[in-house]
């Protein structure tokens, strides 16, 4: 009988200003093409979504930004990468930061920020994991920018590689770079335009970005009140906000809108089932970040274990903001497995299936570094991962001998039920 080894690859990245995060994931069974205008317009919509339902206004479409966006992605195709920094001399090379390639295709400021991943399986699945990554999330939560050019490329020979690049900006502040420079007696700021001698008046640059700021909600929370189909885990991220964890729950977050606040504080911070049990997380901030990312008004705590898939959840968070105590308290629900599915608990198990369904397979991790790795199984099953403890399988023969799929010391013994 021939064997597929599944080999498990991927990559995930951000860029806001000065860091870079990849992460992976990728299967070697051949995707299907993609609809690339469609997976463009749902990105955009989808993003808006998110955005508002936090409080945010919606990003309008540049088309400046868009081109960037296109030319990094195609440059990551064409080059087999990962990542936001270009090699000059490569093939496609259009900047070496998101900053110079969005000033090459015309954007008139450089205070740009950059979200990246590759090899996922379609729009969702890029933003889903991108909103998984902490530092990749405040980057779309973000109270400054307000437009974007969304770039996606796939690979026509190899149709399991693809890039998403999102390059978000701020549209008031371009167009006070294309306005006349500024040459009265008041403070000014420069170094922000593509021309680094344009001077911009201090209070309009300042004013600028307290409007941006007011265009949002107090407080900015995610996942957002009532929101469902919430991934239940967080891998990794580069710079890895968690580097002690493989696996690990979904962030929770919040931050004031220092618009509206001028000094603010958590006192506390807590996720709980909806039998009020806490779940043991750790919170981190400006303080405690291990990369000194977080800015002093952003909050996320972690839950050591990834959460349950199909479950509510409840999150209470005390502050004091502006010498008053407050209480914030919200729901949401996690992701529920597409039926029919198995929860594997155990290094051996056993399960029976019929031919020619799709199972959705939940090997559930022992501990914070327990992830499903390179699996071997059968030529005649097609195994696609959800994510990196979860994946659908079906055998897609008539084949009636059972078979194995392993993967490290796991061991899953299928049965074929046959009529």
């Amino acid at each position: 009988m021939r064997f597929f080894v599944l080999l498990i690859l991927s990559s995930l990245c951000v860029y806001a200003f000065w860091f870079d995060s990849p992460k992976p994931k990728t299967i070697e069974i051949k995707a299907p093409p993609m609809d690339v205008a469609y997976e463009k317009s749902m990105a955009l919509d989808y993003l808006n979504t998110l955005r508002q339902e936090t409080g945010m206004s919606r990003y309008i479409t540049n088309k400046i930004l868009q081109k960037a966006a296109m030319t990094h992605a195609n440059y990551l195709i064409q080059n087999h990468k990962l990542g936001h920094f270009e090699k000059e001399g490569a093939r496609g090379f259009t900047g070496e930061t998101p900053k110079q390639r969005a000033l090459q295709a015309g954007y008139q400021v450089g205070m740009i920020t950059e979200n990246v991943s590759v090899n996922v399986l379609d729009y969702k699945d890029s933003i889903d994991e991108l909103f998984s990554a902490i530092y990749h999330r405040f980057g779309f939560l973000d109270f400054q920018s307000d437009e974007i050019g969304i770039g996606i490329v796939q690979n026509p020979k190899d149709t399991n590689q693809n890039a998403f690049v999102y390059d978000m900006g701020i549209y008031e502040l371009d167009d006070l770079c294309t306005q006349r420079s500024y040459d009265g007696d008041e403070k000014y700021v420069y170094h922000i335009c593509k021309n680094p001698n344009h001077r911009i008046e201090e209070q309009t640059f300042h004013s600028l970005f307290q409007l941006r700021k007011s265009a949002s909600k107090k407080l900015i929370i995610y996942p957002y009140d009532k929101q469902d189909n919430v991934p239940p885990a967080f891998y990794n991220e580069s710079p890895d906000p968690l580097p002690e964890y493989d696996v690990s729950g979904f962030p929770i977050s919040i931050q004031f809108n220092d618009y509206y606040f001028k000094h603010s504080r958590l006192t506390t911070f807590a996720l709980y089932t909806m039998d009020d049990e806490e779940i043991p997380a750790k919170v981190l901030d400006v303080k405690n970040d291990p990369n000194h990312m977080f800015k002093p008004n952003q909050y996320a705590l972690f839950p050591y274990k990834r959460l349950d898939y199909d479950t509510p959840y409840k999150v209470v968070v005390t502050y004091r903001a502006d010498g008053k105590n407050a209480t914030k308290e919200w729901h949401f629900r996690t992701k529920k497995l597409p039926k029919p599915f198995f929860i594997i608990t155990k290094n051996q198990a056993h399960i029976k299936i019929k031919p020619h369904t799709l199972y959705t397979l939940y090997f559930k991790p022992v501990d914070s570094h327990d992830l499903l790795k390179d699996l071997h199984f059968p030529a005649d099953v097609e195994i696609r991962f959800l994510d990196q403890n979860t994946i659908t399988l079906k055998l897609t023969s008539n084949n009636t001998e059972s078979f194995e799929v392993k993967s490290g010391v796991k061991t899953l013994h299928v049965e074929i039920d046959t009529p």
